[in-house]
C-alpha cells in the first residue's frame, strides 16, 4: 500500500493502481510530446523549436498533427516561404480556419459522445 495525496487529503493506493497511474501518465506525455521526440530522432528540425511549438499548439489536434508533420519532414524553409508569401488577410483566414476546425472537432467529440454516454447508463 502507498499513501498518496489527493485533493482533500491522503488516501491509500495499492501497487497496481500506482503502477497504472505512472504508466498511463508516461504514455500520455509521450504521445503528447511525440513531435518533439520525432524531431530529436530525425534531426530534420531543431528539437527546441519543435518543443516550443509542441507546448503552444500541440495540445490541439490540428496543432499536434502539424507539429508532427513538420518534425518528420523538416521542410521548414518551404513552409516559411509559402506562409510569408501569403497576404495578411490570407494568414488571418488560415489561422481562423484552423481554430474553427479545432473547435468543431472538439465540440463534436465532447457533445456527441456525451449524448451517447447516457445510453449506457440506462
Amino acid at each position: 500500500m502507498f499513501i498518496v495525496p489527493d485533493g482533500m487529503g491522503w488516501h491509500a493506493m495499492d501497487l497496481a493502481t500506482v503502477v497504472g497511474v505512472v504508466v498511463g501518465t508516461t504514455v500520455m506525455l509521450t504521445l503528447i510530446f511525440l513531435p518533439t521526440v520525432v524531431a530529436l530522432c530525425t534531426r530534420k528540425v531543431r528539437w527546441r523549436e519543435a518543443f516550443m511549438i509542441n507546448l503552444t499548439v500541440g495540445w490541439t489536434v490540428a496543432g499536434w498533427v502539424g507539429a508532427i508533420a513538420w518534425a518528420a519532414t523538416g521542410d521548414d524553409a518551404k513552409i516559411k516561404t509559402r506562409f510569408r508569401a501569403l497576404s495578411t488577410r490570407k494568414k488571418v483566414l488560415l489561422v481562423l480556419e484552423l481554430v474553427f476546425i479545432e473547435a468543431a472537432a472538439t465540440r463534436y467529440l465532447v457533445f456527441h459522445h456525451a449524448s451517447h454516454a447516457g445510453h449506457f447508463l440506462h
